[in-house]
């Protein structure tokens, strides 16, 4: 995607930090231009559509598919679109992929939508986390979904990426702020949950982050 240099993420950012910015600069991508006007000139908020990077480092958020749509296509194979609003059996995730012509062209992935929107975001970032989606989670997470939030049974979120042996959704909430020493109901951390899985990439993860 060819965005003005100050429009892009700097290298030190990145390493710091998940980038979870809304803007958008109307000149990067002139087909999307109108139909993202409004994006450009709003006070931050919510949206529907997500476009999440091919390195997954920046995140950008859209009311229109349109305009979503043009700008994961101008970023290329590997960007994801998520869905914030997919209703069940609905699919929530897009990633764009070499067509058999040559051509980038955005195909469904294989998670479907739940009740989502109807239990808040919290909610719905764990139901993304169990589904073992980075992308999806990281949409929420941008969306206003707290890195710290739990179940119904005071299961924190990071507890379930670890359950999945998810190192890059690990990774992530770590990044958006999870506690790493947190514990759930029963007194066990996300590297208790991890060392029980033997998943060792999530344990480096978390122990690299503090976690004892």
């Amino acid at each position: 995607m060819q965005a003005a240099e100050a429009d892009r993420p700097s290298s030190a950012g990145l390493h710091s930090r998940v980038e979870t910015r809304t803007v958008f600069n109307t000149s990067t991508v002139a087909t999307a231009a109108t139909l993202a006007h409004e994006h450009a000139m709003a006070t931050p908020r919510t949206h529907r559509y997500y476009v999440r990077s091919p390195d997954g480092r920046a995140i950008y958020g859209f009311d229109r598919l349109e305009a979503a749509t043009a700008v994961a296509l101008e970023y290329g194979v590997g960007a994801a679109l998520i869905d914030t609003m997919a209703q069940a059996y609905y699919p929530i995730i897009q990633e764009v992929q070499k067509g058999a012509d040559g051509n980038k062209e955005l195909v469904y992935g294989p998670v479907g939508g739940w009740d989502t929107g109807r239990f808040g975001l919290d909610r719905d970032l764990i139901e993304a986390v169990k589904k073992g989606s980075a992308a999806i989670a990281h949409a929420f997470l941008a969306k206003g979904a707290d890195a710290n939030a739990r179940d119904n049974h005071g299961g924190p979120v990071l507890h379930w990426a670890a359950a999945r042996a998810k190192a890059d959704i690990v990774s992530l909430l770590l990044q958006s702020g999870a506690d790493a020493q947190a514990t759930d109901a029963k007194g066990q951390s996300a590297l208790d949950i991890a060392r029980g899985r033997n998943a060792a990439e999530v344990v480096a993860v978390l122990e690299k982050a503090g976690a004892r």
